[in-house]
């Protein structure tokens, strides 16, 4: 990628955060990292965050606190990045689910990264014990009820790059390319 257009897409958007929304196992967290480097910004991984705070993982405030109070810590987190500028944020799946949250994710660029279903599933196949809102009993269904739950609120994205199989160098390129020709245009 052109570092011109990097550089154009860096003066263009002023320190606006950018926020990372989609599915579970999307890419977000392993794309953000790629994408603040790119863009010179600081990174957060919101989850992260949440168990730093929480001082337990995401599964253990789930099965111990309920859903209803990791959400709450979600949002409070959320409000928080709003006060650091030039700011990569990965979000967890569920944060668009909470009208309040929108509020927060409008002030800056919100990217939905929508990975193709069997790819995330793979992904999750693999961290299973790691996805509260998983544990049943068929997880290819588990993913889509959840999926469709949500698609009509990640479709309220700024943008939305599919991916297939890209690797998160070129998912994080094809962020900046679509940040920069959406704004240009």
């Amino acid at each position: 990628m052109e570092k011109s257009i990097i550089e154009k897409t860096n003066k263009i958007i002023q320190g606006r955060s950018i926020y990372l929304i989609g599915m579970m196992a999307s890419g977000k967290s392993k794309t953000g990292p790629v994408l603040a480097e790119l863009l010179r910004y600081k990174y957060i991984d919101l989850d992260k965050l949440i168990e730093n705070i929480a001082k337990k993982t995401i599964n253990e405030m789930f099965q111990e606190d309920g859903e209803k109070a990791f959400r709450e810590l979600e949002t409070n987190c959320l409000k928080e990045t709003i006060k650091i500028p030039s700011l990569i944020v990965s979000t967890g799946g569920g944060i668009i689910s909470k009208p309040e949250n929108w509020g927060v994710l409008r002030q800056g660029i919100i990217i939905w990264i929508d990975t193709k279903q069997e790819i995330a599933l793979e992904r999750l196949k693999k961290d299973i014990e790691n996805r509260p809102l998983l544990q049943g009993e068929d997880l290819s269904d588990l993913y889509n009820q959840i999926f469709q739950s949500r698609k009509n609120l990640y479709s309220q994205a700024d943008l939305r790059v599919e991916v297939n199989n890209e690797d998160v160098e070129e998912v994080a390129k094809q962020i900046v390319y679509g940040i920069y020709k959406k704004i240009i245009n």
